[in-house]
């Protein structure tokens, strides 16, 4: 009877085991920012970190993530106006990392993700950026295309002046205080 009961723990203690995962993000991984000035618009990408990462596949509720961005690794395509965003409203020397630490799942939390499924969430969480961290809400949309695969998809307005960051001017335009952020990201699912 003790052998059964200690076989019968090690199967359970194996299943939920096995739902619980590690990750790293994929290469094509990146946060976006969608910026305007005037009837401008454009968009700087950059390649997203992962450094922290909780996913249990049987409760969304205990997902925990920490994304990074390097702040002078944005590219728009204009070696300008990159330069400019470094310098004036980033200020990458004094403020080199974009930080977003989930804080927990505020809704859409309930149930698992299993291979195949989609589910929207609204994750609250600090922005650590330009050297001041606020409390956001994100709604993203979450899917696990395969076992080993979790997609990560949304996004939110950044108001530059609520973090102290100067927009910058291009010719006579100033940029827009509003800039959307969009994330992108792929994470590689390793069972613990």
């Amino acid at each position: 009877m003790t052998v059964g009961w200690l076989l019968a723990v090690s199967v359970v203690a194996g299943i939920a085991w096995s739902q619980s995962w590690r990750g790293s993000l994929t290469e094509e991984s990146v946060v976006r920012y969608d910026a305007t000035a005037g009837r401008e618009a454009w968009q700087g990408v950059a390649p997203a970190t992962l450094t922290q990462f909780t996913f249990n596949a049987d409760d969304l509720s205990v997902t925990r993530f920490e994304v990074r961005v390097a702040s002078d690794a944005f590219d728009s395509g204009n070696r300008f106006r990159d330069r400019n965003a470094r310098l004036v409203t980033f200020e990458s020397e004094a403020f080199p990392e974009i930080v977003f630490t989930s804080r927990r799942l505020v809704a859409g939390a309930e149930g698992g993700l299993a291979p195949g499924d989609v589910r929207e969430v609204t994750v609250e969480g600090a922005l650590s950026l330009h050297g001041v961290e606020r409390v956001i809400e994100v709604p993203l949309r979450v899917s696990r295309p395969e076992e080993e695969t979790l997609r990560v998809e949304g996004g939110f307005d950044v108001s530059l002046e609520a973090y102290g960051m100067r927009a910058p001017s291009i010719l006579i335009r100033t940029v827009d205080d509003e800039v959307r952020v969009s994330l992108d990201l792929t994470v590689r699912l390793e069972a613990r």
